[in-house]
């Protein structure tokens, strides 16, 4: 829903999310539930912020989406189980209509999108994927019923998702041009451990930012090392600048590159085999009698 024009609202923004029908007790969630749900909700307001943000291409500083999109975990409250959340930060007030208050209202927008198995419009295709994420882990904690409450005055809101009714395969995205899997090769750079965010410069000199890695602990071990990223890719102008949600290897070099090459170097003084051309034998040992000594 828009702002009211002329109203001015703090960057942060307050959202409750009544689980009903968990198996764990009222006021209480299991940690991989809550891990599962969260890392689901925050990837996808971090791909909302990155599409308002224009961050798909190399000119936008990717803290200034992690600013806007950060999600926390503000209270754990009774009455089924209810999760606190706050979006962004307090710290400024930004007029409607901002980059902050934009993704606000598309995260919003996304749980009545969830309700009524109707994906917005303005969806890339990675936001699609992390929002079939959310629906997915939803029915895996067990929940039969989530209202997602937000904001206060003339900007709250509610939405009540009967998980049941739910259907995840709205959310799958058809493989197409700005979604389709490459390999990237180059050496892997750290860029946001936290944020799951690596780099890696291609043989041609192209940085790529990897976003999302599946793998971070075991990506940490190969930083400085060549690697193969395979995952989705994100273009600007045709050239590629993002993969999202990577794999990486360890690059494997052909065999021959590291084949052992026997050298034959002649011994020093002696005379290669068939002579010199157009010089005669008795030059030869005279010049290697004379460097002899």
């Amino acid at each position: 829903m828009d702002a009211p024009s002329g109203e001015v609202g703090m960057t942060s923004r307050n959202y409750e999310l009544r689980l009903e029908g968990i198996s764990s007790p009222s006021g209480e969630i299991s940690l991989r539930d809550l891990t599962d749900l969260g890392s689901a909700l925050q990837l996808t307001a971090t791909r909302i912020a990155r599409q308002v943000a224009g961050a798909e291409g190399p000119g936008r500083s990717p803290s200034h989406v992690d600013r806007i999109s950060e999600l926390r975990l503000t209270g754990i409250g009774q009455g089924s189980t209810v999760l606190m959340l706050r979006l962004g930060e307090e710290s400024t007030l930004p007029m409607p209509n901002s980059e902050d208050d934009i993704v606000a209202r598309r995260l919003e927008e996304t749980f009545v999108a969830i309700a009524t198995n109707d994906p917005p419009g303005w969806a890339s295709p990675p936001v699609m994927q992390s929002i079939g994420k959310f629906v997915a882990h939803l029915s895996t904690a067990g929940a039969s019923r989530m209202t997602a409450s937000w904001g206060s005055g003339a900007t709250s809101g509610s939405q009540l998702i009967a998980v049941p009714d739910l259907d995840d395969t709205v959310w799958n995205v058809t493989t197409n041009r700005q979604t389709e899997v490459v390999a990237v090769t180059g050496r892997l750079d750290k860029v946001d451990l936290r944020a799951r965010r690596f780099r890696v410069r291609d043989d041609v000199g192209h940085d790529i930012t990897l976003e999302d890695v599946v793998d971070v602990d075991a990506a940490a071990h190969l930083i400085g090392r060549r690697v193969v990223a395979t995952g989705v890719a994100e273009h600007d102008d045709a050239r590629l600048v993002r993969i999202i949600e990577p794999t990486l290897i360890l690059e494997e070099l052909p065999a021959s590159w590291s084949a052992e090459v026997p050298l034959e170097v002649p011994a020093v003084g002696s005379m290669p085999s068939g002579g010199i051309a157009g010089i005669g034998d008795s030059e030869v040992e005279e010049f290697l009698a004379e460097i002899r000594g």
